[in-house]
Order: structure tokens, then sequence, then C-alpha cells
């Protein structure tokens, strides 16, 4: 897959920059590729359907419209492409900056560790142990 621009809202920024380790590697992406932070799109009518959705879900879904949407809620997921958007999540993400080699064992470890404790945020057992080979 070849992707031509990557978009962040600020919603999902101010939520990432919570953990570290991500912020960390979103900044200096940022830099070096076309990554644009945007304003999101009106997510209202989505939260009223939707309340059990974090701002950042909310506004990521808004904003996609025939764009591949980046979305590590597995409920978020489920809204998503319930209404038309393509889902690529934080395992896959993990699993190509691995295979390219932009992260070693020991920086994905770090970040499944801050998910877990930041975020609450839970690998299934096997896609976990396939990151950490």
């Amino acid at each position: 897959m070849i992707v031509d621009k990557v978009y962040v809202t600020f919603e999902v920024y101010e939520k990432l920059s919570r953990c570290k380790e991500l912020v960390k590697l979103l900044f200096d992406a940022m830099k070096k590729y076309r990554i644009e932070l945007i304003e999101s799109e009106d997510y209202s009518e989505l939260e009223k359907e939707h309340p059990e959705l974090g701002k950042g879900e909310l506004s990521v879904i808004a904003s996609a419209k025939k764009r591949i949407a980046f979305i590590e809620d597995r409920k978020a997921e489920r809204v998503a492409e319930a209404v038309g958007v393509d889902v690529f999540n934080i395992p896959v993400l993990l699993f190509v900056l691995k295979k390219e080699g932009y992260l070693k064992k020991d920086e994905i470890a770090q970040i499944i560790e801050d998910l877990k404790l930041k975020d609450d945020y839970s690998f299934k057992k096997d896609i976990e142990e396939e990151l950490l080979k």
C-alpha cells in the first residue's frame, strides 16, 4: 500500500502526547514524512450515536472520508467500519514498523507497556508474542 499523505487530528495528537514513546515517534515522523496535523470534521452526530467513544476516535472517524483511518480502539474500529471507513490499527502499524526496521524489539516492548499502563490497551496474546519475537 502506498500512502500519499497522513493526517492526524488535534484530538489524536493530544491523546498520543500522553505516551512519551508514541508522541516522539509521531513528532519525528511528522518532520520526516508527509504527516499533517488537521482540525477534525464535526463529529457531534457520531458522538450522540456512540457516546462510549472518545474524542480522538470520533474525530478520526468523522474526518476519514474515503481515507484509511488509524484507530486503536476495537469498539471504534467497528463503528468506523459500519460507516464505511477502512481501518488500520496499532498492531498492524507496529508490525509494519518492525518489518521495515523502524522499531527494534525493545522499543516495541516499551510501546506495548506504555499502552497497557497509560491507555489500558491490551494486545491479543499471540499478537504481542509475535511482535516481541
